[in-house]
């Protein structure tokens, strides 16, 4: 192997689910889990039935606001079409269309209550140059199917044909976005509205990712560990001298490296996030992590370390720990961002200036994290944000974070989970794949582990 790391992980439960596993049994690139978790997210996008029908009823199409959604509104090109009485059919429909030749067997459209679910095939998406088919198929051929399905002549009735249009794909092409809250939408952004290179998996909205864990804090964790990781090797950040440091940050962060986030949870469970910083440092200084460098006349100790993407990983640990102990005891999620905004003072301070988790990055993107979400944007919350908005692309180890504060909130946001993401609870439902996050993923290492090599 390339690194010598080794870690036990284990679940919510502290039950060891896999031992002396090499780190890189934990990177996307070799963890067949991680996989399909990451082709899950390319490869699916959902029509919303009711929504569909209710636009299409009210002529309200190619709005462009996230909340009001009402700036645009055509009812006398309305047309109320039954589409929930229609939905088997429409399904069916667009199976027909997306459907190719020589394809394992797997259904690549379901019908879930009132949500068509579209898993595009395989070969359409390999001779992709990105991941737009997901989009792009899926609109074109839900419109041409309720076109048939209702008997619209695009020649005879050019006007419900153009509602049609609108409603399923907004200004484009007019605008390069589609409307937020559209019909049609998929687990990640369109590629065109992505903001930098490797950005599509942090195309996530929060509260998303804390639906398909139903709430389960450590499922969270991995599970947006696993997205923000793709992200990080899909641009580039992992290559090279900061490969051990993602993998090291992302086992003690995001899958439990070693119990050692809920240990320091449950040794300070009565304390503060200052005393699982004091916990913190100490077990690093057991473990030799880090050692005492010098002490001046008052006692105070400066601390070094010969290994700091392990060091990095312990205080990834700790601010994890933090984020649960507070937003646990608050039962809110808007404790998150303090936590992971001021735990690194306490480190930087309790070493003598030994560089604090990220090197600043989560830090500095947590102090801008805790402004928007209590000032400017309070009305927002944390849930509301996605992974690559310019606050929080500020450290790939603050998402799965924000996420765990999220899991724990008792329903003290304005947009909670169940209000911005219902659906995704129900998508959890229907693919087990997002059942146990935490502990698939130390399954599927644990599978893997005596096959790789350097």
């Amino acid at each position: 192997m390339k690194y010598k790391d080794k870690i036990d992980i284990y679940n919510d439960l502290s039950k060891c689910v896999a031992k002396d596993v090499p780190i890189e049994a934990l990177s996307p690139v070799y963890n067949p889990y991680m996989g399909k978790i990451l082709d899950l997210f390319k490869r699916t996008a959902f029509i919303n039935l009711p929504k569909l029908q209710n636009c299409i009823k009210e002529g309200k199409a190619g709005w462009e606001t996230s909340t009001g959604q009402d700036e645009c509104k055509m009812p006398w090109y309305g047309k109320d079409l039954p589409i929930m009485d229609h939905a088997e059919e429409i399904a069916n429909g667009i199976r027909d269309r997306i459907k190719v030749g020589g394809e394992d067997g797997e259904d690549i459209v379901k019908l879930i209550e009132d949500t068509i679910v579209v898993k595009m095939p395989k070969k359409v998406m390999e001779i992709a140059a990105s991941r737009d088919p997901v989009y792009t198929w899926v609109m074109v051929s839900l419109a041409q199917t309720v076109a048939e399905v209702f008997g619209i002549d695009p020649i005879k009735d050019l006007n419900t044909t153009n509602m049609i249009k609108a409603v399923i794909f907004g200004r484009y092409p007019q605008s390069t976005t589609f409307s937020p809250g559209a019909p049609v939408s998929s687990f990640l952004k369109p590629s065109n509205t992505i903001d930098g290179l490797g950005c599509g998996y942090s195309g996530i909205t929060v509260n998303h990712i804390v639906a398909l864990a139903n709430k389960r804090t450590m499922d969270g964790l991995a599970l947006a560990s696993i997205l923000e990781q793709a992200a990080q090797w899909e641009m580039g950040n992992s290559i090279g001298w900061y490969e051990r440091y993602n993998l090291l940050g992302y086992a003690y962060e995001g899958y439990n490296a070693n119990n050692m986030t809920l240990d320091l949870v449950k040794e300070n469970r009565s304390g503060t996030v200052a005393d699982i910083v004091y916990s913190t440092i100490k077990r690093a200084l057991d473990d030799g992590v880090i050692k005492v460098k010098s002490k001046a006349a008052s006692g105070y100790r400066f601390y070094a370390t010969n290994d700091f993407p392990m060091y990095n990983a312990y205080e990834l640990s700790g601010t994890t720990a933090g984020v649960i102990l507070n937003s646990g005891a608050m039962r809110a999620g808007q404790a998150a961002s303090a936590a992971i905004a001021y735990t690194h003072d306490l480190f930087l301070y309790e070493t003598g200036g030994l560089p604090d988790a990220d090197t600043g990055r989560m830090q500095g993107a947590g102090i801008g994290f805790a402004f928007y979400t209590h000032s400017i944007y309070g009305g927002a919350g944390p849930g509301a944000y996605t992974f690559d908005h310019v606050i929080l692309r500020g450290s790939g180890f603050i998402q799965p974070l924000i996420v765990a504060g999220m899991c724990l909130d008792s329903g003290t946001q304005l947009f909670s989970p169940e209000m911005t993401s219902g659906a995704f609870f129900k998508i959890r439902e229907t693919f087990p794949i997002f059942q146990d996050v935490l502990q698939k993923v130390g399954e599927s290492a644990e599978e893997i582990k005596n096959d790789l090599k350097g």
